[in-house]
């Protein structure tokens, strides 16, 4: 059984149309890439917002830890120098600060000779620019081990630092250690 309708406005196609009512007119050729090009300009637009934001930012936020303890300081002139020692129970880290590689084991094995005999643990710098050794201790009761280490390569000077301090574990004492850091000058010899 077909059933028949009264004619509507919708049953007259305008010339000017293919269709007619629900029926969308036909998609414009080219539409898809007019979409495309505005979610590229977005995309341009919102990378280049983020660099600039992120260089904006760059002197505030940091991603590795690269201050300075500010407990570094000098041993002052006006303190009478401890007597150089060699400390067989002192733990020693011995780092490469230049680009010369196996610097470390080399300084070792100048230790071991000159009496350092304990566990040494080699390692290389955050930086290989250093230009002068150094031998930081963590307390003033390292100072004289920490003149026979310096004594013990043939030169270097020594410094009172927390910069290369061991964490403790809760209601642990720190782990002191002495550490030195090889330069240019040591390499050099």
């Amino acid at each position: 059984m077909a059933h028949h309708f009264a004619k509507d406005r919708f049953d007259e196609v305008p010339a000017d149309l293919k269709r007619v009512g629900a029926h969308r007119a036909p998609v414009k050729p080219g539409r898809g890439w007019f979409v495309f090009l505005w979610a590229a300009v977005a995309t341009i637009v919102l990378v280049a917002v983020g660099i600039l934001g992120l260089t904006l930012l760059g002197d505030r936020v940091d991603f590795v830890d690269s201050s300075t303890p500010s407990a570094t300081e000098s041993v002052p002139a006006e303190t009478p120098a401890a007597v150089a020692t060699i400390d067989p129970d002192s733990m020693v880290t011995v780092l490469n600060g230049t680009a010369t590689k196996g610097l470390a084991t080399e300084a070792i094995e100048d230790l071991n000779a000159a009496g350092w005999t304990q566990s040494i643990t080699p390692g290389n710098a955050s930086a290989s620019d250093v230009e002068t050794t150094t031998v930081y201790y963590e307390d003033p009761s390292q100072e004289g081990a920490a003149r026979g280490l310096a004594e013990a390569l043939g030169l270097g000077s020594i410094q009172m630092s927390t910069q290369f301090q061991i964490p403790a574990g809760e209601g642990e004492d720190p782990v002191l250690q002495l550490t030195v850091v090889l330069g240019a000058d040591y390499a050099a010899q």
